[in-house]
């Protein structure tokens, strides 16, 4: 054949790869060139150093019987009539193996072997590597040299891999074996739809990514960068939605507002819209070119998320820019509820404590509370669950805590008795007291939902909290949709498919939520338990509906973002505590009390909730608190530094007697132990477990205990015998 009429067949359709880097230059010489195999050598020599050969190429090169077998092997079931004519077969071949569908169909229909040889080849730069990199490569160690040659020879005879020239490997004479680069893309192109397709479907950097991967509009990584950079600003990603159709856009909208921007065909079906009917095509074109969303088939199955169906989705960052601008409400919008419980639940497992070891509470059969001894444990509790949870579903989950972190322990009695634990509980700082309640509270399944998924959004919705600002109200959906489809585009990277592919061959294997049921299900984690830990405050409407969240000063606080205000109680320059002679305290809010209530707390009763807080001292109060371990000096100093007006003298008079008559006695450095009432010393002589630390009698007063032992430790030893003792030095 003439030199012109290679020329002529191999520059059949210069239009169609013309555009292509497979081509040189855009135009068909350099593929009649790289078809020639006689006058074209140097130039196929110096092009295959530089890139990968491309289908017209491989095409090109084939004979009569050749082209054959490509066309039954693409065609599949579709290869019935045969064209008479070589360049009519070429043509419809070339669209096969150009079709990425197609390409994917036919790959997986190939055996193990000739599988991983393409999988090899496919992760390799430019799809091609020499014969001994891939006789080395692991996936690959399987195989005999013989079979790796065999593998090749029918790849080949598909059109799959085609032997290249590369200049890097001639001092070493190696073959360089390669796929074509329109079948290696079609290849990609497919998985990343399937295996990596979550990330490029749900956000726009992955849209750009994927868009610009082609080799037929491929940019360097560092333009596409500027280009997500300059398109995912709010300013830019709010105007491309104010720009589009009417319809479309109030369809994006309404799929942002009310589905965190991912609404499949089937809800579209059931929601009230002015458009008529789902118009995939025309939308998926619309949004793709406003570099919007998309609309695509998504498949979450594999990773244990029932959905599968054809989807509009607003890119994450879009629908981050558009709930940005409406998810802070202004003055007008402000909820027309606001309800808060604060550190109520810090207070209450204390409260719980103290009826655990005051009183005997029994257990049934099941290692639950008795009902009847659940409604007096409830009486002692602060009476503020709000209305996310009832007293009982509180005092539900104060008894898994304190079962879950050891609080509290069976003894042979079938009573539950406080553990060493227990009482070093009460000690706690505040704040480490919510770290523990929060570490609880994120593997809490007693919610519903599918634990795998639930415990890393609320991982996620944390790091969200912390970009919000603390105090300012935000639409109640706008976080957990955040966090919703941050966890969706993260499938991949966490593993997810590997985890319900193991799960779904045992029989625990259970039903799958949607991605709605997602965001609802972290929805009711943040109102049940942010909210009881006080972490958040939450806004009702009208019809007494929660609509908003705003992060409170403790929330901020424990995600170590109120840094600046400490850790320990406020420091004021006016006292906001008002203590009158009948003992009432009211406290005027500043908004980050949080340690003054919890000590109000461990020995008030806390009356009323509101714009003013109102405790009463009582006796059993104080007693409850000398009794937990709070010091009488901690209690008259709490007041006294906090109060505008001096402590009125019968209080401090009635506070200071009722630690007497509860038995508090002062041990001082050299260990001696003092007490105001001498009944409680000469009972103390007396009990055979404290009597081996008597070392002598001073006075009716005074005793001096014995041992090599530090004040703080025999303290402690005299606390598990029952005493309250109280250092000498802290008053």
């Amino acid at each position: 054949m003439k030199k012109g009429s290679k020329k002529k067949a191999a520059g059949k359709r210069p239009s169609r790869n013309g555009s292509r880097r497979n081509g040189a230059g855009g135009n068909g010489r350099a593929r009649a060139g790289s078809s020639n195999r006689n006058g074209g050598a140097a130039a196929k020599t110096r092009e295959g150093a530089r890139r990968t050969l491309g289908v017209a190429e491989v095409l090109a090169d084939r004979r009569r019987n050749d082209l054959r077998e490509l066309y039954q092997f693409w065609g599949g079931e579709r290869a019935k009539s045969m064209p008479d004519r070589d360049e009519e077969l070429r043509d419809r071949i070339y669209d096969w193996m150009t079709d990425p569908p197609r390409v994917a169909e036919r790959v997986s229909s190939l055996g193990r072997r000739l599988g991983d040889v393409i999988n090899t080849l496919i992760r390799a730069p430019r799809y091609r590597k020499c014969w001994i990199d891939l006789a080395q490569a692991r996936r690959l160690a399987y195989m005999s040299a013989y079979d790796l040659e065999a593998c090749l020879v029918a790849l080949a005879r598909h059109g799959l891999v085609v032997e290249s020239k590369d200049t890097r490997f001639e001092r070493e004479g190696e073959r360089v074996i390669a796929i074509p680069i329109e079948v290696g893309d079609g290849i990609l192109r497919q998985r990343q739809q399937t295996e990596r397709g979550v990330f490029q479907l749900l956000t726009l950097r992955g849209h750009l990514d994927r868009a610009y991967s082609d080799r037929s509009a491929r940019m360097s990584p560092q333009r596409v960068r500027e280009m997500y950079k300059m398109y995912s600003q709010e300013p830019a990603s709010v105007a491309r939605i104010e720009r589009l159709p009417d319809g479309v856009r109030g369809l994006v909208e309404k799929a942002i507002l009310e589905f965190g921007g991912i609404l499949p065909k089937s809800l579209f079906d059931r929601m009230d819209t002015e458009l008529p009917h789902w118009n995939g095509r025309r939308w998926r074109m619309i949004l793709e070119q406003s570099l919007v969303g998309t609309v695509q088939e998504m498949s979450l199955t594999r990773y244990g998320i029932h959905h599968d169906d054809e989807t509009l989705v607003v890119f994450n960052e879009v629908a981050l820019a558009w709930l940005r601008r409406v998810a802070v409400p202004g003055d007008p919008d402000r909820p027309h509820e606001e309800l808060s419980l604060g550190i109520d639940l810090a207070s209450n497992i204390s409260r719980f404590l103290a009826y655990i070891q005051e009183n005997d509470v029994r257990f049934t059969v099941r290692g639950e509370i008795f009902k009847t001894t659940e409604k007096k444990i409830i009486q002692h509790l602060i009476p503020n669950p709000g209305r996310e949870l009832s007293r009982e579903e509180v005092l539900g989950f104060i008894f898994a805590f304190c079962r879950n972190a050891g609080l509290i322990d069976k003894t042979g009695e079938r009573t539950f008795a406080v553990t060493t634990r227990g009482r070093e509980w009460v000690q706690l700082d505040l704040l480490d007291k919510q770290r523990a309640l929060l570490d609880f509270a994120m593997q809490d399944r007693s919610l519903g939902g599918e634990p795998f998924h639930q415990e890393r959004m609320r991982q996620i919705f944390l790091r969200l909290l912390k970009r919000v600002e603390s105090g300012v109200w935000y639409d109640l959906m706008y976080l957990p949709f955040l966090a919703r489809n941050t966890y969706l585009s993260k499938l991949d990277d966490l593993g997810v498919e590997e985890h319900f592919a193991e799960h779904a061959q045992g029989a625990q294997y259970t039903g799958m939520e949607d991605p709605q049921r997602l965001a609802w299900s972290l929805v009711r984690w943040v109102r049940q338990r942010l909210y009881l830990l006080g972490f958040i405050d939450l806004g009702y409407d009208k019809s007494r509906r929660p609509v908003a969240m705003r992060m409170t000063h403790a929330g901020a606080r424990m995600l170590g973002i109120d840094g600046e205000r400490g850790s320990g109680p406020p420091e004021v320059t006016v006292g906001n505590l008002v203590v009158t002679p009948d003992f009432e305290v009211v406290l005027f809010p500043t908004g980050d009390d949080a340690e003054l209530v919890h000590d109000l707390d461990r020995f008030c009763q806390r009356e009323k909730d509101g714009s003013l807080m109102h405790f009463r001292i009582t006796e059993e109060g104080v007693r409850r608190a000398l009794t937990d371990g709070m010091g009488l000096s901690h209690i008259l100093r709490c007041l006294e530094s906090q109060s505008r007006t001096p402590v009125p003298q019968n209080v401090h008079f009635s506070i200071r007697d009722w630690a007497t008559r509860a038995g508090l006695m002062t041990l001082s450095p050299d260990l001696v132990l003092r007490g105001v009432d001498p009944d409680v010393l000469r009972r103390f002589q007396q009990d055979p477990g404290a009597r081996p630390y008597v070392d002598g009698v001073i006075d009716e007063h005074s005793v001096q205990l014995k041992g090599r032992i530090t004040p703080r430790r025999m303290r402690s030893l005299l606390r598990e015998l029952g005493y309250l003792i109280e250092l000498s030095e802290e008053r």
